[in-house]
């Protein structure tokens, strides 16, 4: 009998393997609810508009784009005023996913960051706040970098 249990066991085991190397976001922990999961990775210089290392995944979970993205023109073309063709671009990030501090409706404004070689919008964003504050996600709201700089859409 025990060798009957053994055998479904390993093959649950072997698909979570698969899984983990194919789509590692799927075995992602949940966030705690002590607060806002803010990814701020090592190599990051926030203070300047480039993240480094970045990479976006495609809705399959493949590797779309890797490298380092410079977020400054995007970042001018919303100080500007100058809106993205995306329908959604402006609109009021209703924060949801609970991932930024806590504000009231209306407080965050959602921007799209066009990813290099990919046709549509793809996952990146940046997030601005009515203070200024300003945070980067490449992988479309699971997780954000706080940048050092403030955004001032008109």
């Amino acid at each position: 009998m025990k060798k009957a249990k053994a055998i479904p066991t390993l093959l649950v085991l072997a698909l979570l393997a698969w899984i983990a190397v194919e789509n590692p976001s799927l075995l992602e922990q949940a966030p705690d609810a002590g607060g806002p999961q803010v990814a701020q990775p090592d190599n990051a210089d926030a203070a300047a508009p480039v993240i480094r290392d970045v990479v976006v995944r495609d809705l399959d979970g493949r590797v779309a784009w890797r490298g380092d993205m410079d977020l400054g023109p995007a970042i001018a073309r919303i100080e500007r005023g100058e809106p993205d063709r995306h329908r959604n671009d402006g609109s009021t990030f209703q924060n949801r996913e609970g991932r930024l501090p806590s504000k009231p409706r209306g407080y965050y404004r959602e921007f799209v960051v066009r990813t290099p070689g990919m046709r549509g919008v793809g996952p990146q964003r940046l997030v601005v706040g009515r203070d200024g504050d300003a945070w980067y996600t490449s992988d479309h709201y699971r997780s954000f970098v706080r940048l050092n700089i403030e955004v001032r859409p008109p």
